[in-house]
């Protein structure tokens, strides 16, 4: 499932609410005076404008999507009103339920029917919060992953949505040399993670060479990123992490 345009269409009230209840919930907490962050977080909610064609706008709902505290202050919101709408009254129906702040990944143990009627439930309560979903037997895709349960078996390949753009960062641009090092890496570590198949990650990984190639990287240095990601990756599985326990005897001093 997926919440449709959840930053914007937040209420002020409500959002407020559910920071002020996450702070007071958290025993790890130790920042500011609630009541300071709540005024702050107030004044950066209701303040928000932004200019079109020489007019100004003030947003009245939600949260700019760009401003560094909307994933969290989303994501609380969310938090929330799964508490009190989703959870109490249909998580005997989940056999999994994650959720990355505006999408949620299910696994249903009703049937289609009661799976739909549980949307329709939710879309039809007072709350801004829409949502849309997509329904297969055995194939879905969650983030970048999509899940395939075949023969019993769960495998899973990286997931590119069919309008997605090659946007990667050009080799001429003015970014770090640094940075451009270590993107191709981290993309092909991306591809490696994200496949349980190996002659999937071979074709993925020829994919991404060609689209870092089309934004200009050299062989060269594609070459030495696929080595360094083929053997993070190979570290990472083979690593194994012992622990030495030591035991002391608790004594007491009078």
């Amino acid at each position: 499932m997926d919440v449709v345009s959840l930053y914007t269409i937040i209420p002020h009230t409500a959002g407020l609410a559910a920071i002020k209840h996450a702070l007071l919930e958290s025993t790890a907490y130790s920042g500011p005076p609630i009541s300071f962050v709540l005024e702050l977080l107030e004044l950066s909610l209701t303040l928000n404008y932004f200019r079109f064609e020489n007019n100004f706008y003030l947003q009245t709902s939600g949260t700019a999507m760009g401003a560094a505290m909307a994933p969290a202050y989303a994501n609380l919101f969310m938090h929330q009103y799964e508490q009190c709408h989703i959870i109490p009254w249909f998580a005997e129906n989940f056999f999994l339920f994650k959720r990355y702040i505006d999408d949620m990944l299910i696994i249903w143990r009703g049937s289609q029917d009661e799976f739909i009627e549980m949307v329709n439930e939710l879309n039809a309560l007072d709350s801004p919060v829409r949502f849309t979903y997509t329904i297969h037997p055995n194939t879905i895709q969650f983030l970048d992953i999509e899940l395939r349960l075949h023969n019993n078996q769960l495998d899973f390949t990286l997931f590119r949505k069919p309008t997605d753009k090659n946007t990667l960062l050009h080799y001429d641009s003015c970014h770090p040399p640094s940075m451009k090092k270590s993107l191709p890496i981290s993309q092909f570590c991306r591809v490696l993670r994200n496949n349980s198949d190996i002659c999937a990650a071979e074709c993925q990984l020829e994919e991404m060479w060609l689209r870092f190639k089309e934004r200009g990287y050299p062989d060269r240095l594609l070459q030495e990123a696929l080595s360094i990601a083929r053997q993070r990756i190979a570290d990472s599985v083979t690593t194994q992490i012992c622990f030495i326990y030591l035991v002391l005897d608790f004594l007491t001093v009078t």
